[in-house]
């Protein structure tokens, strides 16, 4: 009964053991579990590179080669993953690649695309430097303009290869030339002619040591400046690099546009194409060579007018004379200015508006003509006399009667001939239908016009005289002021007025810009 109990005891114990046992096997096959999810999603995260939505786009860029480039490779800017490679095919001989990029990626027209190998064995990524803001931004669909593909290992390698066997040729070369005694003497020579040419140098540089140290502190001058003047310009340094890069783009599409004419030439394809290859277009060249060869003889022996012309100096200077005379015609013509004034005055002491309309002809820099209708309201002024005789005291007598009096809303009229000295003008003629003079002088680039009249003389009576300026302003305007008929004090007024003018340069650009009816 004893050895029962036991038995039982010990199978109880190794019973429970085994289910403890099983629990932690359980655990165990758990956490490998989880550890191959998240060892699985990391193989996809690091295989898919960055994650990019939806709202995502897609530009184009080409490349000549793309070897080791592989769909879902990462786009970066700045070192920093922006997009993936969508896909990657052959179009028109050149590969086309689409990438993927974030929405907040912005790049422009100036961008460069190139691939990139990280470290020597490294996977393949594409670089973008994102251009500056003056060129417009690429946007969903298009392309960007240049792609740049470096040189990749095998081609390292052949080149390395390359450079080793000139090296090899070049020491079989040296092994040829100084082998033997008498390379061995000639090599002796050389070097001897290198020492000695080496300390002639250094004498000549310690001659020279201040000469040296002067040209050396310029040059480090001359950098300091020049790196001041990069930083200031940095900017403008980058976009003209940008503009050179643009550039050299739109040259090899030129080039590209080039071969193809070429390609056509070759093929026989348009009139220059025909013209190089057709039999009979080159007759016919061959032809119009001789008829122009028999009217070159003909000029060279003096036939026709055009033969005269060159060969008979009678004709030439006949010719010359001519030339010259319309010459002179147009040099007038051209030298002639014509010029509409128009001018309105306020007389403060009448309360009336005066105003002018005048026509400027000017043949010559110095001499111009003037013709002006003025309106005046308050007339011209007219003087009657009046004789008459009566008998006083038995004796005849005769009396003499004036009156004087102005006409209103009276037309009257101008025409002066100017001469002008420098900044002195005079002018004479009719002013306001009657006999005058006139004298004005001019300041600041003709800006400013001092003027003088003097009009309407009468023995009996002060003449009309007139002081003021204009101010020229803006382009076709100016502004007057002064005192009208300052030396009668029954007539004497201030005035202020505007004017404009237009040259005959505006009169062709107004009737030019004039719409004509049926056009």
């Amino acid at each position: 009964m004893v050895g029962r109990k036991v038995r039982s005891k010990s199978f109880n114990i190794f019973h429970g053991a085994k289910i403890v046992r099983s629990g932690a096997e359980i655990k165990v096959g758990v956490f490998v579990l989880i550890a191959l999810a998240a060892l699985a999603y990391m193989t996809l995260k690091v295989g898919t590179g960055v994650f990019v939505p939806r709202e995502s786009y897609e530009v184009d860029v080409f490349f000549d080669n793309v070897s080791g480039l592989k769909t879902n490779s990462p786009v970066e800017i700045a070192g920093i993953e922006v997009g993936l490679v969508q896909a990657v095919v052959l179009d028109e001989n050149r590969a086309r690649v689409t990438l993927q990029l974030l929405p907040n990626v912005q790049i422009r027209s100036d961008a460069v695309a190139t691939i990139r190998t990280r470290g020597v064995l490294g996977d393949k990524f594409i670089e973008i430097s994102p251009g500056s803001d003056p060129f417009p931004r690429v946007e969903a669909g298009e392309r960007i303009a240049r792609g740049d593909t470096p040189a990749d290992l095998d081609q390292l390698f052949t080149k390395v290869g390359e450079i080793a066997d000139d090296i090899r040729v070049v020491a079989r070369s040296a092994a040829n030339v100084f082998g033997g005694e008498q390379g061995e003497q000639d090599l002796r020579l050389a070097f001897q002619s290198l020492r000695d040419a080496a300390m002639g140098l250094n004498e000549m540089v310690q001659a020279n040591a201040e000469s040296v140290e002067f040209i050396v502190r310029n040059f480090r001058e001359f950098s300091t400046d020049l790196r001041d003047i990069a930083g200031t310009n940095k900017e403008g340094i980058d976009r003209i690099v940008a503009n050179l890069e643009v550039a050299s783009g739109q040259l090899k599409t030129t080039l590209e546009q080039a071969g193809g004419v070429l390609a056509r030439l070759e093929s026989g394809e348009g009139p220059l194409a025909k013209l190089i290859n057709d039999p009979e277009m080159g007759h016919d060249l061959r032809e119009t060579v001789a008829s122009l060869e028999s009217v070159s003889r003909k000029i060279d022996e003096g036939q026709g007018t055009l033969g005269k012309l060159i060969n008979e100096d009678t004709t030439a200077q006949e010719l010359d004379k001519a030339l010259e005379g319309l010459n002179r015609i147009l040099t007038k013509q051209d030298q002639f200015r014509t010029s509409v004034d128009f001018t309105s005055e306020y007389l403060a002491r009448h309360g009336e508006t005066k105003s002018a309309l005048t026509l400027r002809l000017q043949p010559a820099e110095d001499k111009y003509y003037l013709l002006s209708v003025v309106d005046n309201p308050r007339g011209r002024r007219e003087k009657t006399e009046t004789f008459t005789e009566r008998w006083v005291n038995g004796e005849r007598t005769t009396i003499r009667e004036i009156e004087d009096k102005y006409r209103q809303s009276k037309i009257t009229f101008s025409a002066q001939l100017a001469k002008r000295w420098d900044n002195l003008v005079l002018r004479g003629g009719l002013i306001e239908s009657t006999g005058g003079v006139g004298l004005e002088y001019y300041l600041w680039d003709d800006r400013v016009q001092l003027l003088f009249e003097a009009f309407d003389f009468d023995p009996d009576d002060n003449p009309h005289l007139k002081a003021g300026a204009k101010l020229y302003f803006l382009r076709n305007f100016y502004a007057s002021l002064g005192m009208d008929d300052f030396i009668r004090s029954d007539r004497r007024s201030f005035y202020a007025g505007l004017g404009f003018y237009f040259t005959d340069e505006d009169l062709k650009y107004l009737l030019t810009s004039v719409p004509v009816p049926g056009n």
